[in-house]
């Protein structure tokens, strides 16, 4: 079952969410700081030179967040891709610098100057601006408050480059050096942003169904550690996740199973991973929330089924999934332990007393799973599961056991 979030290699990556915009960051400052000093210097009409630099970076940094805020693909593959366009512009950027230092300026051609306006300035500008953007577009999944890091993040970071190219001023600096340290810089950007996208879960694929909206499932991943995270959403709550977060009702019925019991899962909603060597089926009338559900979690076809069981079974139920079963379910001689959970909704007290007759005690558990910050983020949840069992004459019965997470509501006399 899974753990909490608090401890994980994840919660270490979301506070360096920061990071990688400071560091782009300073390497824009620079980028800009050296541009203007290559190409502005004892220019003609110093001031409307500048704003005009100014403009246009700003204008590209602006088209560039749009740019890579609305960029299509997976998360790290558009990322990297705005990533290694900023380390050519900036690498590009040292090239015409080096050119212009070797041939002192070109004698500040205007075509020389423009040309190195779109080097040196508005293509890092654009491309510091797509990552930005990413990088935005990438917290915004996490939660309301992740962009404005990254944006402090980037705003702290120019300030930065902004002072250290000032203390420059005056000091026998080349300008290829300092862009070669843009480079460096944006090169470490790239790296804590890899390392936090290999700790943060990304959703891998999604999959939905043509005629049914509300249904989705969704299959979430970390490379550091490898794990995954695999949610079915039925009009937008989660019906099931594997591995069920920890204080899910699914996660006290497994803590209870014998290594030998069978186990019956009615509806989809109620399944959990039980490991390879336990045998289990499972049923749900749905065929496209079965299907979609099938086809996301890999069942083999053999483990679903019908109502008709032989043999002595362990049954998990969602309180949502086909109670027209119920009597069928109750009857079977098969059945010997029910287990019906889900969140606490209308009382079951028709259920309860079909359950008695048919020789089954009754024990209530209430709990609360809390929230998970995600991603995938899944709802606390106030749940309720319900045990029932069936008590032979020549057995004896157990005391109502506690399970993780839950607390005993009420139980049979």
């Amino acid at each position: 079952m899974a753990e909490d979030a608090g401890g994980r290699p994840e919660a270490r990556a979301r506070r360096l969410l920061w990071l990688p915009s400071l560091l782009t960051g300073m390497a824009l400052a620079a980028a800009l700081g050296t541009a203007a000093g290559v190409l502005l210097y004892n220019a003609p009409g110093l001031m409307r030179a500048a704003a005009v630099l100014l403009v246009i970076s700003g204008a590209a940094v602006a088209v560039g967040v749009r740019m890579g805020a609305g960029a299509e693909g997976a998360a790290m593959a558009a990322t990297a891709r705005w990533w290694r366009g900023l380390l050519g512009a900036l690498a590009a950027g040292a090239a015409f610098a080096a050119v212009w230092e070797f041939t002192d300026g070109n004698g500040a051609a205007p075509l020389a100057q423009g040309l190195g306006l779109a080097v040196m300035a508005a293509l890092p500008a654009y491309f510091t601006g797509g990552v930005w953007g990413r990088t935005g577009h990438f917290a915004a999944s996490l939660g309301p408050a992740e962009p404005l890091r990254v944006l402090q993040g980037a705003a702290v970071g120019t300030a930065i480059g902004a002072v250290s190219i000032v203390g420059l001023l005056g000091q026998p600096v080349w300008a290829t050096t300092v862009l070669l340290g843009a480079v460096v810089l944006a090169s470490a950007g790239a790296r804590v942003q890899g390392w936090i996208f290999e700790r943060i879960p990304r959703c891998a694929f999604a999959r939905e169904v043509a005629d049914r909206p509300e249904l989705r499932f969704e299959m979430w991943g970390t490379s550091v550690p490898e794990r995954r995270i695999r949610v079915l959403w039925d009009g937008g709550s989660d019906r099931a996740v594997d591995p069920a977060p920890s204080g899910d009702w699914r996660c006290a019925v497994a803590a209870t199973l014998e290594p030998s019991a069978r186990v019956l899962f009615v509806g989809a909603g109620s399944w959990f991973s039980t490991g390879e060597d336990r045998e289990w089926r499972l049923i749900e009338p749905d065929r496209a929330l079965r299907d979609l559900a099938a086809d996301g979690f890999q069942w083999d076809g053999s483990h679903l089924a019908d109502v008709e069981m032989t043999g002595r079974w362990t049954v998990v139920a969602d309180r949502d999934a086909a109670p027209e079963l119920w009597p069928r379910l109750l009857a079977l001689s098969a059945v010997t332990r029910i287990w019906l959970g889900g969140h606490s909704g209308q009382p079951l007290a028709g259920l309860a007393d079909a359950a008695r007759e048919a020789g089954f005690v009754t024990v209530r558990y209430l709990g609360t799973r809390p929230r998970s910050a995600g991603p995938p983020t899944l709802a606390v949840r106030r749940q309720e599961l319900w045990r029932f069992d069936r008590v032979r004459a020549d057995e004896s019965r157990d005391p109502p056991d506690a399970l993780p997470g839950m607390e005993i509501a009420g139980a049979e006399a």
